[in-house]
C-alpha cells in the first residue's frame, strides 16, 4: 500500500480533484485533510494507480486552474505544473 498526498493551496478548488479520484478509486481510498491541505490516496503500489493520479491531478491543473500541485509519494516529492503555468498557450484563451 502506498499513499500519496497532494497539497491544495486551494481549498475551494479541491473538489475537482476529489470528484477526478473518486471516479478512478474507491471512495473510502481517497480522502482530504483539511488541516494539512491535502488530498490523500491510499493505493497499491504499481504503476497503474500512480500513473492514474498524476493523470487525474494533470487533468486538474489543465482544467481548474491551479498553477502547480505538489505530490508526496512516501518520503519523495514533486511538483506538477499547468501548461499555463509554463508559458504554454491556454486553451481557456483560444
Amino acid at each position: 500500500m502506498v499513499e500519496i498526498r497532494v497539497a491544495v493551496t486551494d481549498a475551494a478548488r479541491v473538489h475537482g480533484l476529489m470528484r477526478r479520484l473518486g471516479g478512478l478509486f474507491d471512495r473510502s481510498s481517497v480522502s482530504f485533510d483539511g488541516g494539512q491541505r491535502e488530498v490523500r490516496v491510499h493505493s497499491e503500489w504499481e504503476s497503474r494507480g500512480l500513473i492514474q493520479v498524476l493523470g487525474a491531478v494533470q487533468s486538474w491543473l489543465d482544467e481548474d486552474g491551479p498553477d502547480s500541485a505538489r505530490l508526496s509519494i512516501g518520503d519523495r516529492s514533486y511538483t506538477m505544473f499547468a501548461p499555463t503555468a509554463l508559458g504554454a498557450p491556454s486553451e481557456r484563451a483560444a
